[in-house]
């Protein structure tokens, strides 16, 4: 039997593939793009693709939004079928998908069409997805949904690191004078991702200590009842994320209801850079 909610994302929740198709959710693509060569993220181009690229290119990608037409289609068979759609795009701060999303919702005037702000990224997106869709697999309407949403947006914090400032830079997310000073006093910094913002969490000495810094603060929030949703995030930095998971998992002593790995895709690859790892907890239940 189909969901009676049909659930469908963008591409920076940095979904499995096989995961997102087997739970019928629907993944917009953005775009990304090296010099002249542009690739629909996740579908033309690879997690793997994209960092070896990334790797061996001395000029920086960009990313940009799906075109409303994208969100159209996604959309259409739905409509069509009569079913309810929940959209859950990136946060608005650092995107201007929910703008598509919200463009090609107008053209279906009379469909039930709900376009949601995350306020997160990348994994944090992810679990709200994820639990969208178990809500509308176990036969709940478009207002369970809603009113779930609304709750993991309330108490969803992120965490993230990375290991040099050099991407960010770049990229215009921090200062070169910021960065210079960072290396002089070698500060690694830890952000913290809540409610659309992105915000300095902590400043320590060592990267090892950056990582310690997000697993308490992350053990913290999972440990505050049983059935937190949580993923560890990072880009290209598999052996840091096996570490912080193991180190995570046993500092939680409440019963998960979901503990998640994610690869992070072009668009927190381009601003961070390989080596980057973020935590996710939607605390329980």
């Amino acid at each position: 039997m189909s969901a009676r909610v049909a659930i469908v994302t963008d591409s920076t929740a940095d979904l499995d593939t096989a995961d997102a198709q087997a739970r019928g959710i629907g993944v917009v693509p953005l775009f990304v793009q090296f010099g002249d060569a542009r690739y629909q993220d996740n579908v033309e181009l690879t997690r793997e693709e994209f960092y070896r690229k990334l790797a061996s290119l001395t000029v920086l990608p960009t990313t940009s939004q799906p075109t409303p037409a994208m969100f159209e289609d996604a959309f259409r068979p739905h409509v069509e079928a009569g079913r309810p759609i929940v959209c859950l795009t990136i946060m608005a701060s650092l995107s201007g998908t929910i703008n598509a999303a919200n463009t090609a919702a107008q053209s279906f005037p009379g469909a039930e069409i709900h376009v949601v702000d995350s306020e997160t990224v990348t994994g944090g997106l992810a679990l709200q997805v994820q639990h969208a869709s178990d809500i509308a697999a176990a036969g709940g309407d478009a207002q369970a949904v809603l009113d779930a949403l609304a709750r993991d947006r309330e108490v969803e914090r992120g965490f993230a690191t990375l290991p040099d400032l050099s991407h960010a830079v770049r990229t215009g997310r921090v200062s070169r004078a910021q960065a210079f000073i960072g290396s002089l006093v070698k500060i690694v910094p830890v952000l913290r991702i809540e409610r659309g913002k992105v915000e300095p969490q902590a400043r320590v000495r060592t990267f090892a200590r950056a990582l310690d810094t997000m697993i308490d603060a992350a053990a913290e929030e999972a440990n505050r009842a049983d059935g937190a949703r949580i993923c560890v995030i990072h880009a290209q930095a598999a052996a840091d994320a096996d570490r912080v998971a193991e180190a995570l998992r046993a500092k939680i002593t409440t019963t998960p209801r979901a503990f998640e790995r994610f690869v992070a895709g072009p668009v927190i690859g381009t601003h961070a850079g390989q080596g980057a790892v973020g935590i996710f907890v939607i605390a329980g239940p």
